[in-house]
């Protein structure tokens, strides 16, 4: 979404299972629920049900693990479905062949495809496991000639980050017919907090991800960047900033995990989830930004996060454009 929402807006993340067919070196799920576990379908059918009464909910993602190996998938999309709910998956592709038909005739809107690298070698070590690349690219075509929305969500971790561009540039190659790219940087938990050296620096990442920005806007690709995204790191794209754009809008990220429920407001952020260096408060853009996860604090200090003096008005133009009539004076 390149817009920030007019009213408040949730979104509910729903955890069905654990299992996953891959091993992903940079995956924020903690650890220890690695083993197969999977919440009982009467219980989720129970939690969608709930979650209706709330008129501020709009979309539920299903989420992992890996969705697809969860049995009742295609009747927990009609569940959804049946109160009203937007409905998404979160997945790394490989299995989507195998329950696609199903999740169309059910009622699925979006999916989101894991998709982190286009060259095998690297894919495959961050997936961790030699197989499925290829099946990455079919079930993506597939899934576009059948009519999803499609969102590629693409973490940039130590391993890819130089080659962003090169990654824009091979989708736009695929002929698929509309898609949406999420850029997302690593979320320091998880596995990802285990195998520390998969987290880049910011100001290492900055450089490429400007770039690979300048290579979206040329194909005039619909793209976003999460999660957590300071805007001194995204100068010039700031309407591309999803933590921003939620802070604006007051949208509120529920997640609803076998190890228990978290409410991400990024209005009135966490200290366990998003934090300020003390130079941000010398930043013109301060009450708009949403910070960076505390933990890249503990990995390489503050010094990444430079306030920024540049004049503001270009950038709430960009993010409230309803707010500023447009004259000849500004043409």
């Amino acid at each position: 979404m390149n817009q920030a929402p007019t009213a408040k807006e949730v979104h509910t993340y729903i955890q069905i299972n654990t299992t996953c067919n891959q091993k992903c070196v940079f995956c924020n799920r903690p650890p220890e629920i690695a083993s197969k576990q999977v919440f009982k379908l009467e219980n989720i059918k129970k939690r969608i049900k709930e979650i209706s009464t709330n008129p501020e909910v709009a979309r539920i993602i299903f989420t992992g693990g890996e969705p697809l190996l969860y049995p009742h998938l295609p009747e927990v999309i009609a569940w959804a479905k049946k109160y009203g709910f937007i409905t998404e998956i979160q997945t790394n592709g490989t299995l989507l062949h195998t329950k696609i038909t199903e999740l169309k005739k059910a009622g699925l809107d979006i999916i989101n495809f894991a998709f982190h690298s286009h060259k095998k070698n690297i894919s495959n070590r961050l997936r961790g496991t030699k197989f499925g690349f290829e099946k990455i690219i079919k079930n993506l075509k597939l899934a576009d000639k059948m009519g999803f929305t499609i969102h590629i969500i693409h973490v940039i971790n130590s391993l890819n980050y130089q080659d962003l561009s090169g990654f824009i540039d091979y989708i736009n190659h695929l002929n698929l017919q509309q898609f949406w790219l999420n850029l997302s940087l690593v979320v320091p938990e998880g596995w990802a907090w285990e195998n520390k050296w998969i987290i880049p620096r910011m100001k290492d990442v900055q450089p490429y991800l400007i770039k690979a920005m300048e290579n979206c806007k040329k194909y005039n690709n619909k793209f976003d960047i999460s999660e957590i995204v300071p805007l001194c790191i995204v100068n010039g794209f700031e309407e591309h900033a999803i933590s921003t754009l939620f802070k604006i809008s007051g949208l509120e990220i529920i997640d609803d995990y076998l190890t228990g429920k978290r409410s991400l407001d990024f209005t009135n952020p966490t200290s366990d989830y998003a934090a300020k260096a003390p130079q941000c408060r010398k930043c013109r853009l301060n009450n708009i930004c949403a910070g960076f996860y505390p933990r890249l604090k503990e990995l390489y200090g503050v010094a990444d996060f430079i306030p920024r003096q540049d004049d503001p008005l270009p950038v709430y133009k960009k993010l409230f454009p309803q707010r500023f009539k447009i004259t000849k004076y500004d043409k």
